[in-house]
């Protein structure tokens, strides 16, 4: 009789646990994961940093919307961003240190850019952007990690 109501006990506290740790784990849809961009190389401290996900050259070109954008603080000349659930395929991260925050790349007189930025797959710039081709990179994990150091 003991062995039966110890055996009870511990098969509700191991179905109880299971539950709580299926509880404590994020479900996303299928074929989708999350991505953390970690940006490297800022100056110093001030402003933000201004990014985008594009999920297709159309929108690396401007000729439709990207497909996330963030602003994000900066802390110790560095800063994250977490994107959550993002469908499989393939994208492309463009973004720049917005040191005084007027929310814009500042240029000189020549139109040469006066504020850091960067590009996924560190590409770098050559009289304009870099094409898609340079910048693009797959999703196709649960969990990535991206690093970018900028200009």
């Amino acid at each position: 009789m003991k062995l039966t109501g110890k055996l009870i006990l511990m098969t509700l506290t191991f179905v109880f646990t299971g539950t709580l740790l299926a509880q404590d784990k994020q479900t996303y849809p299928e074929g989708t994961g999350d991505v953390l961009v970690i940006i490297e190389g800022l100056k110093n401290d001030n402003g933000t940093v201004q990014i985008g996900l594009f999920n297709s050259e159309q929108s690396w070109k401007g000729k439709t919307e990207k497909f996330k954008g963030a602003v994000i603080s900066i802390k110790d000349k560095k800063a994250e961003w977490k994107l959550v659930a993002i469908p499989y395929g393939e994208y492309a991260i463009r973004l720049f240190h917005d040191e005084n925050n007027d929310n814009k790349l500042n240029t000189n007189f020549l139109g040469m850019p006066k504020e850091s930025y960067g590009f996924s797959n560190n590409a770098k710039a050559k009289f304009g952007i870099p094409g898609f081709d340079k910048v693009k990179f797959r999703i196709d994990s649960e969990n990535q990690v991206i690093y970018i150091k900028l200009n």
